[in-house]
């Protein structure tokens, strides 16, 4: 959690593997694997609220 609390909070993946003992890419895979889940769908297949 530490790790991408560090990534969301705009730290790069090499000082957050320094601080943590690994390799930048251990780092990105953890972000890649475990970080929030982007959305594919585009703002217009999102239905408009009435007024």
């Amino acid at each position: 959690m530490a790790i991408l609390r560090a990534r969301e909070e705009g730290a790069t993946f090499g000082s957050i593997a320094e601080a943590a003992g690994t390799s930048s890419q251990a780092v990105q895979e953890i972000v890649r694997r475990h970080g929030p889940i982007q959305r594919t769908e585009t703002a217009t297949s999102v239905p408009t609220p009435a007024k």
